[in-house]
C-alpha cells in the first residue's frame, strides 16, 4: 500500500491542497500509490486559507469512505489523515490533517524565554532578529519572516507526529513538500524538513527507506501582491528580495530532494493584508491549480527515473492572457484536467439544478427522494460540491475572480452546451432531436445506465451513473477540448 505524504507548509501549501482535492474529487488519477496522506503545518490555528481546506478534507473523506476503493470515478484517491495509516491505535497523534502545535499563545520573545537568557546570549538574539521579530505573536504564525520560522519549526522535527509518521513509513512510500518561497512559514519549513528527513545522522525510524524514497517538492514564487498599508506587518515589495535570498540558500542546501518544480506570476490585483487569523482567506489561484498538478506530475514518474535526478521544472502556458482558458493550457495539462474538471462541473450544475426534481426510473431506483433529504452522505456531498465557504462551485468562482483568471467555463450559464469557454458543443442542423448537451440527454442516460449498474448500494451508484454519464458526454459530444 504505497502512499504519499503531503507536507503542505504555511498557508501556500493549504491552498495548493485545496486545489489537489478538488482535481482528485473529479477523478483525476494519482499513479504510483493508494492512498495520499496530508500533514498540513501551520502554527496559525485560526488561518482561514487553512480552515477550510481542512473542512474540504474531511467533506473528501467521508465521501471517500462511503464509496470505497475504486479503478475510476469521482473520488477515486483515498485520503487519509496520519493517525489513520496504521492499526496502532493508542492515540499517540490526533486524528487530524494538521500537526498539532500545541496551541502556541505567546511572542516569539517568550518562546525563546529571552528574558532568563544571558547578556551575551541577549545581545546575539537582538543581532539575529528585529524588535518586530520579537514581540511577534505566534498565534498568526511567522508573519513573513523565515528566520523567526526556522526556529519554531525545530518543534516539528521533534515532534510526535514526525516520529508516527516515520515509524509508519515504507518502501514504495514518497514525499512531497508544498511551500511558498517569500513569506515566513513556508520558506522556513520545508528545507529545515527536508534536511532532517534526509539526514544521515537521523534518530527516525525507517531512516533508509526515508533517506531513499522519492522526494519532490513545489517552491511556489510570487503570485499575488498585497495591498500596501502604514505599519503594515507584510509588505509584499520585499518578496522578490526573499525569493533571491531562499534560492541562493537553496541552491546549496536541498540535498535529497529528486525533482523540485517552480512557479511563479506577475502579481495581479493585490490581496487584502492580512497578516494571518480567520481572515487570511485569499481566493483560489491558477498558480495553485498548476502546483497541485505538479504532484500529479511528480507522481507520474517511475521511481527509477527520479533517482536519476535531481529534476527541475518550470511551467510554460501554451499561450499567454489574461483569463486562461482550456486553450491556453499545453496539450498534456490539457489531457490531464479538461475532462475531468468538465465531468465535475456537469455534475454539480446537473446535482444542483436538475437532480432534485428529477421524476425518472434512475431517481426511483435509487431512492432519491428520501435519500437527498434525509441520509447524510448525500447531505455531505452536496456539502462538498455548494457549500459557499470551500464547495466546488466556490473554487470555480474564485479561480475566475484573479487578474490571471482561469476561466475555463461560463459559471453563468445552465445551458450545458455553452459551458466550456472557446469551445461551445455543436448540434447538427439537419437532426431536429439533437440538442447537444440538454438535460434530457442526461437523464436519457442516467436510466439506461441505471439499468445495467447492478451496484446494491445507492450512493455509490448514484456517484458511478454520473461519473459514466458525464464521461460519455464529454467524448460524444465534446470531444478534445
Amino acid at each position: 500500500m504505497a502512499k504519499l505524504f503531503l507536507f503542505g507548509i504555511g498557508g501556500t501549501g493549504s491552498r495548493v491542497i485545496r486545489s489537489l482535492t478538488m482535481l482528485l474529487a473529479a477523478g483525476v488519477e494519482l499513479p504510483n500509490c493508494d492512498r495520499v496522506v496530508p500533514i498540513i503545518i501551520d502554527p496559525d490555528a485560526h488561518n482561514g486559507d487553512m480552515n477550510r481546506t481542512v473542512a474540504l478534507l474531511k467533506s473528501y473523506q467521508q465521501i471517500y469512505n462511503s464509496l470505497g476503493q475504486r479503478e475510476e470515478g469521482f473520488f477515486r484517491t483515498n485520503i487519509s489523515t496520519l493517525s489513520s495509516i496504521s492499526q496502532d491505535v493508542n492515540g499517540s497523534v490526533k486524528d487530524t490533517f494538521v500537526f498539532d502545535f500545541g496551541g502556541i499563545n505567546q511572542s516569539f520573545r517568550q518562546y525563546l524565554h529571552y528574558d532568563q537568557l544571558s547578556v551575551d546570549s541577549k545581545a546575539l538574539v537582538e543581532l539575529l532578529f528585529t524588535q518586530d521579530n520579537l514581540e511577534s505573536p505566534l498565534t498568526i504564525g511567522f508573519r513573513g519572516s523565515p528566520n523567526v520560522g526556522s526556529v519554531v519549526l525545530n518543534k516539528v522535527v521533534e515532534s510526535p507526529e514526525l516520529r508516527y509518521f516515520a515509524d509508519n513509513f515504507q518502501e514504495g512510500d514518497r514525499v512531497f513538500f508544498v511551500s511558498s518561497i517569500f513569506g515566513g512559514t513556508g520558506a522556513a519549513g520545508f528545507p529545515l524538513l527536508l534536511k532532517n528527513l534526509k539526514d544521515n545522522n537521523t534518530r527516525l525510524s525507517n531512516a533508509r527507506y526515508l533517506r531513499d524514497a522519492p522526494t519532490g517538492a513545489v517552491t511556489v514564487m510570487p503570485y499575488f501582491a498585497l495591498q500596501s498599508e502604514d505599519n503594515a506587518i507584510i509588505e509584499s515589495n520585499n518578496f522578490l528580495t526573499k525569493t533571491k535570498a531562499a534560492l541562493s540558500y537553496y541552491e546549496h542546501n536541498l540535498q535529497g530532494l529528486d525533482a523540485l518544480y517552480y512557479l511563479a506570476d506577475t502579481p495581479d490585483t493585490p490581496y487584502e493584508n492580512q497578516p494571518g487569523g480567520t481572515q487570511q482567506r485569499n481566493k483560489a489561484h491558477l498558480i495553485e491549480l498548476l502546483a497541485a498538478l505538479s504532484i500529479v506530475d511528480f507522481m507520474r514518474y517511475p521511481t527509477a527515473e527520479l533517482r536519476s535526478g535531481p529534476h527541475f521544472h518550470e511551467y510554460g502556458l501554451e499561450s499567454d492572457a489574461p483569463e486562461i482558458q482550456f486553450a491556453h493550457l499545453p496539450t498534456e495539462t490539457r489531457e490531464i484536467v479538461a475532462e475531468r474538471l468538465t465531468q465535475l462541473l456537469y455534475f454539480s450544475r446537473y446535482h444542483k439544478q436538475h437532480l432534485p426534481t428529477d421524476k425518472a426510473p434512475y431517481f426511483d431506483t435509487l431512492n432519491l427522494d428520501y435519500a437527498l433529504r434525509n441520509e447524510p452522505i448525500f447531505k455531505e456531498l452536496n456539502t462538498f460540491l455548494h457549500s459557499p465557504e470551500f464547495g466546488v462551485d466556490e473554487w470555480l468562482k474564485e479561480l475566475a475572480q484573479n487578474r490571471r483568471a482561469f476561466r475555463p467555463f461560463d459559471l453563468s450559464t445552465d445551458d450545458f452546451n455553452a459551458m466550456i469557454l472557446g469551445k461551445p458543443v455543436e448540434k447538427k442542423w439537419n437532426e431536429f432531436f439533437n440538442k447537444g448537451l440538454s438535460h434530457n440527454y442526461f437523464l436519457n442516460k442516467l436510466n439506461d445506465a441505471s439499468k445495467s449498474n447492478a451496484e446494491p448500494d445507492n450512493f455509490r451508484k448514484l456517484l458511478a451513473l454520473f461519473y459514466d454519464v458525464t464521461e460519455k458526454g464529454f467524448e460524444e459530444k465534446v470531444k478534445v477540448v
